[in-house]
């Protein structure tokens, strides 16, 4: 997945979930990871474990490299405790989170990951902080495992947008399953970067004799298909990355791309392919 997206994983820090069993969910949410494209221009992740607080592990702002992001999910510790405020999650991302649109084009997603119910007097601001999500235009996915959860939470969450779609999960060994499942759901949610612009083409011309315009010297059209590669991966890093694209950026625009002239493809690869721009 390659799109514009700010996508925030709230885990479930409670004893509904032994130790072996978070150690589970925090390999789906890696594995998850590994499956987007990390960077500051297209997939921000934040990472918030969730008990009677809120421990952030992963910023939006944070500039790491996608492996050391994954390294820290891999780290989130245990806490086991018991209880888990889906409330006070909310609210920490409602303010802390997404206190700043600071990329309007992007899509900002809430996977809720949930095993437990709060107290009800911790849920009397609940529906406030969801739908200041909601005006900020936040989606809410919940991913509920286990019997224990608040259904009546869930349903709230669910009727306030047609996207905040819940899924619904008997055990943690179900997470892997859905893992594809729930990562094209996310990715369907969010925009295509804009494609690279091309400068418009200056016109060339030339004075003829007694100051009659001429029409400069023109380069034969030439039909081409060419296809360009890129190295997206870890150890190549995100400065090289925009070196190498900024210099992409400087020959396609040298080039006379059109549709019955030159077509251009351009691919960035690290474990999976990605089609980012053809034309």
């Amino acid at each position: 997945c390659s799109k514009l997206l700010d996508l925030a994983f709230l885990l479930d820090g409670s004893s509904k979930l032994s130790e072996a069993e978070f150690e589970v969910l925090k390999a789906f949410v890696v594995s998850i990871m590994e499956r987007l494209h990390i960077s500051q221009k297209r997939i921000r992740v934040a990472l918030i474990e969730y008990h009677d607080g809120s421990h952030s592990y992963i910023e939006f702002k944070d500039r790491k490299r996608p492996s050391d992001l994954r390294r820290i999910a891999g780290q989130v510790r245990y806490v086991g405790s018991n209880v888990a405020s889906t409330s006070e999650v909310l609210k920490y991302t409602l303010f802390q989170v997404f206190s700043k649109t600071d990329r309007p084009e992007a899509s900002r997603i809430v996977l809720l990951v949930t095993a437990s119910q709060e107290p009800p007097q911790m849920s009397r601001n609940f529906a406030r902080y969801v739908q200041g999500l909601k005006k900020k235009k936040v989606i809410v996915i919940p991913v509920t495992i286990g019997p224990h959860v608040n259904i009546k939470q869930i349903q709230l969450i669910e009727k306030q947008a047609p996207e905040n779609k819940v899924f619904k999960l008997n055990s943690v060994d179900e997470l892997e399953q859905r893992r594809d499942e729930i990562i094209s759901y996310l990715c369907d949610l969010a925009p295509e970067p804009p494609p690279p612009t091309q400068p418009p083409k200056a016109a060339q011309v030339t004075v003829g004799p007694q100051g009659t315009m001429l029409p400069g010297p023109t380069r034969p059209s030439m039909v081409l298909d060419v296809v360009f590669v890129l190295e997206g991966s870890d150890k190549f890093g995100e400065t090289n990355f925009n070196w190498s694209r900024q210099f992409l950026e400087e020959v396609i625009q040298q080039m006379d791309v059109g549709q019955d002239s030159i077509h251009v493809t351009v691919l960035q690869y690290s474990n999976v392919v990605r089609v980012e721009y053809t034309f």
